[in-house]
């Protein structure tokens, strides 16, 4: 027994190397793998081909197919022997010679026989494979990408091919946005990727997988909806899953800046429980929706806007229990407080008329929300199931604001000054209910899917405005608003999906489906004016005054066809809907109602050439409805630069969706290559017609109406490409190359005094990239350089073409010397060129900082400094079809922070020493349990 566990390692660990030099592309060694009991195709079973003489080196690896059939090519003339290896069958070994006259070798069918080993007792070491490729997942080793102690999720998702995660912390793979994070399968946190990717740590991962995933009720039908979305699987180490591990760290810096992390989890089999803690000065949030700035566009990226003070905590339970009912639930609330300052110059291109608009903006935003969400998925009986997925939320904000500004239009400037105090409290309830049912006839399932929405707001906002307009040859006006605006909305939505799945043979299916769609939603706002007699606001505002009810039905009838072969599948399917919608005014009892049937088309192709090599090609055709705030807006006044007109006679805009994707992988070299293409085509899109108010007796003069009309022609297409190569044997070092391009055509109108003059965009942007990524045991590298290009051009008037430029060049690297010290820094390049005087800037954003461990590596002190040279500046651009906005906004600047992180390391009730950077790629496997 002890003989054969040796030859089954050393074999194991021939067979998963990847570190083998490429080969001159010459001979093939072929054959099929069997499973001796059945004779049935083994799926998987590692190959590989190793030299007889010289180097003795692997010539080749890969694994065989669905049908256990294998290629290895790329050998030269020589004498090779054959590995074949499958867990729980005895290997196969065969020597052979590849000649000038005989190049390949057809090996047959090879018989794999039982073993009878115990495969509790067997233990295999070896090189751990980078990825592998499944049906819909990118599953990526992580012991093959090391990191720094102490590192999290992220730095791991930094390191993998195809995946860019931006300062944000938002996460694109393969030029799709990730939606969603989940633990060992179990949503984590709800539907927040930023709670897993920036709390959980690095050490605790087994596999990252990146998955194309179909909603609950397709997964289930075994038909695609085409409502997929990129998420990520993070499953976690075996030796995590019996203990507690995490991450805490406590620093406290110059001008009293600090920053408190805890995150502790306590796994024990499938059950999981999790708590994360955050509370710091430094513009540090491990969530989604923090706030930087007033909401716009930035190109290029850039600094977060402001100061944010964060106080964050939440708790995470799930498990799997002995009757297959799965159950996780959570809890997290989060206060910030966000300090924000900006001026901004925006110029509104009009046509022969540009107008232009100087702002000072300084606010303080207190934000605090709660939520709470669980799921429940549990068999009632034997063929039906049900997933229940509730969660309430509740979110309350304070912000108080002050804006200067000058607007000058065609000779005359408006000076204002505005105030603006709002308070407000948002419940809301959601719930999605599926019920699944199995019938004896394989494929054949119904099912129904209901989501519901509840959504309630109210809010209090104080409006204090002083305009002050002059005009040349005209007596200077004042215009002066001090009002309350009291707002309440109340809305209800809810969609349920009936769907029910026949089989027509064994690789042909048919899918019925019928959707139904309601959503109300009612707007009750009271404007009053101020009563300098009284005090008080109770003046009712008539004016701004209203209280709408909207009203949506939706029916949708719908088929698809589904083939699936081993090769390939395919799905194409078309529905018809008819919708109703019904606004009533009760200000002045008037409504209007408007009805619109629609078809709307979806087709999705894979094709597998081989598991290394995929192409994906997805279309989708989507009607969009005008929104009531479109057809019949709302007066409001507390914009200063614009104000909506309604337009009644919108109709439905019209989508049509094209997206293609295609993967390589060569995994004896570590190779790898993405490319994709996303294609949007619109008709009756929804576009804006702008036109500037000349009429001095106007309160609106100076602004600019915003009505929304049907344009064809409007497309946007968007393609990009990533290539991974090592550059040193066994990955060590591996070079990407990441190009990048969109271009857009908008459509948008403007007033030319008598009508309006139509005003094509046509946006271009490109960016190449380069980065160097090491995978070495004390040296830690990320390098790279990227470029952007943009050009706007605009028919209604050339002059205001733009084109601006952003170049980054950036590194972070690190060295971990003798006695566990660690020294690190990163710096960032950035030069923005062609954003107009004043806004064009470059600077030098550098961090750095020292450590060491203690305590058996668990314990981490660091000294850090944020932004060394003090450079740090906050700059954007944003853009539309008639707007140039530049802006500058207050940043973090530098701050010196002294720190101790402990690592909490407790594996079946022992305490563990921290893992030192370096532990991937060569690990020893305990292959029990399967």
């Amino acid at each position: 027994m002890k003989t054969l566990l040796q030859k089954a390692i050393l074999i194991a660990l021939l067979f998963v190397s990847y570190t083998a030099a490429a080969q001159t592309k010459a001979g093939v060694a072929s054959g099929r793998a069997l499973n001796g009991k059945d004779k049935s195709p083994l799926d998987y079973a590692s190959v590989a081909v190793k030299k007889l003489f010289g180097d003795s080196s692997i010539a080749g690896v890969g694994t065989t197919n669905q049908t256990g059939t294998f290629s290895i090519t790329g050998l030269p003339v020589g004498k090779y022997r054959l590995f074949i290896a499958y867990l729980g069958l005895k290997s196969i070994n065969k020597d052979f010679e590849l000649t000038a006259a005989s190049p390949g070798v057809n090996f047959g069918d090879l018989i794999m026989e039982d073993t009878g080993v115990d495969l509790k007792a067997v233990e295999v070491v070896g090189d751990i494979p980078p990825v592998k490729v499944k049906k819909d997942t990118l599953e990526f080793n992580a012991a093959a990408f090391k990191v720094k102690e102490n590192a999290v999720v992220e730095d791991v998702l930094k390191k993998l091919p195809g995946v860019d995660v931006a300062k944000d912390g938002s996460i694109t793979a393969q030029g799709e946005k990730i939606s969603k994070v989940r633990v060992d399968g179990k949503d984590f946190m709800g539907n927040d990727p930023l709670l897993a990717t920036r709390n959980l740590p690095a050490d605790m991962i087994d596999k990252i997988q990146i998955i194309d995933d179909m909603s609950e009720q397709s997964k289930f039908s075994g038909i695609d909806d085409g409502n997929r979305e990129k998420i990520i699987n993070i499953t976690t180490r075996q030796d995590k899953k019996n203990g507690f591990f995490g991450n805490s760290t406590l620093g406290y810096g110059t001008d009293d800046r600090y920053e408190v992390n805890v995150n502790v989890n306590k796994f024990k089999n499938d059950e999981q429980m999790s708590v994360i803690g955050q509370f710091n000065n430094v513009n540090k949030q491990n969530f989604g929706g923090g706030g930087g700035g007033r909401g716009r566009i930035s190109f290029g990226g850039g600094p977060q806007r402001g100061i944010t003070t964060t106080n964050m905590g939440g708790v995470n339970y799930a498990d799997v229990y002995k009757n297959g009912t799965q159950f996780n639930a959570s809890y997290n609330f989060n206060k910030t407080s966000l300090f924000n300052k900006e001026n901004s110059f925006t110029q509104n291109l009009l046509g022969n008329n540009t107008t232009t608009n100087k702002e000072d903006f300084e606010s303080t935003s207190d934000r605090l929300s709660h939520t709470v969400n669980f799921t429940l998925d549990t068999k009632l009986d034997s063929t039906i199931s049900l997933r229940l997925q509730p969660n309430v939320s509740i979110n309350e904000s304070e912000t108080n604001s002050l804006t200067n500004y000058e607007r000058v239009v065609l000779g005359g400037t408006t000076l204002g000054r505005q105030g603006y105090i709002t308070n407000s409290s948002s419940p809301s309830i959601s719930n999605n209910l599926l019920i699944r049912k199995k019938f004896q006839r394989r494929g054949r399932t119904l099912s129904l899917n209901v989501n519901t929405n509840i959504n309630n707001s109210d809010a209090e906002n104080y409006l204090d405005r002083v305009e002050n307009l002059s005009i040349p040859g005209n007596p200077g006006s004042v215009i002066i608003n001090n009002q309350l605006n009291d707002q309440g909305t109340k809305s209800i939505s809810n969609t349920s999906r009936l769907v029910y799945t026949e089989p027509l043979s064994k690789t042909f299916s048919l899918e019925l489906n019928y959707q139904n769609g309601y959503s109300f939603d009612n707007q009750d706002r009271k404007v009053y004016d101020y009563n300098p007699a009284t005090g008080k606001y109770d003046i009712i505002n008539s004016l701004f005054t209203n209280d709408f009810d909207n009203t949506t039905f939706t029916n949708s009838l719908g088929f698809s066809f589904n083939k699936n072969e081993k090769k390939y599948n395919w799905n194409m399917g078309l529905a018809v809907q008819n919708t109703d919608q019904q606004r009533y005014n009760d200000t002045d009892k008037s409504s209007f109602k408007r009805n619109f049937i629609n078809l709307t088309p979806s087709a999705q192709f894979r094709y597998n050439f081989s598991q290394s090599k995929r192409l994906r090609i997805n279309y989708d055709g989507r009607t969009a409805q005008p929104s009531i705030s479109q057809i019949a807006p709302i007066f409001d006044n507390t914009n200063a630069q614009t104000f909506p007109i309604g337009n009644p006679d919108l109709k439905p805009s019209f989508t049509n969706s094209l997206r293609v994707f295609y993967n390589n992988f060569n995994f004896a070299n570590f190779r790898s290559l993405f490319i994709g293409g996303f294609f949007t085509q619109q008709f009756n899109a929804f576009t804006t017609q702008s036109a500037l108010i000349t009429d001095e007796s106007d309160d609106n003069y100076g602004k600019i109406g915003q009505k929304s009309v049907n344009v064809d022609g409007n497309f946007n297409a968007n393609i990009f490409g990533n290539i991974s190569q090592p550059i040193i044997k066994g990955n060590k070092l591996s070079f990407q190359i990441d190009l990048r391009g969109s271009y857009a055509k908008g459509t948008g109108f403007v007033s030319n005094g008598t009508g309006f003059t139509e005003n094509i965009t046509k946006s271009l942007s490109v960016t190449n990239g380069y980065k160097l990524t090491s995978n070495l045991d004390k040296f830690d590298l990320i390098a790279g350089i990227s470029g952007t290009m943009n050009r706007d051009t605009y028919s209604a008037n050339s002059r205001n073409n733009q084109k601006y430029y952003n170049l980054a060049p950036n590194i972070d690297i690190s060295y971990l010397f003798p006695g566990n010290i660690r020294l690190q820094t990163d710096i960032t390049y950035n030069k923005v060129t062609g954003r107009g005087v004043g806004f064009d800037t470059e600077y030098t954003l550098m961090n750095a900082y020292v450590s060491r461990q203690f305590f058996k590596n668990r314990g981490t002190f660091k000294l850090s400094v944020n932004d060394l040279l003090d450079q740090n500046t906050g700059v954007s651009r944003s853009g539309g079809a008639n707007t140039i906005q530049d802006s500058n906004f207050n940043v973090l600047k530098r701050y010196y922070m002294f720190s101790f992180t402990y690592s909490l390391n407790r594996v079946a009730g022992k305490n563990v020493g921290g893992q030192m950077p370096g532990q991937g790629g060569h690990r020893t496997i305990r292959m029990g349990g399967m």
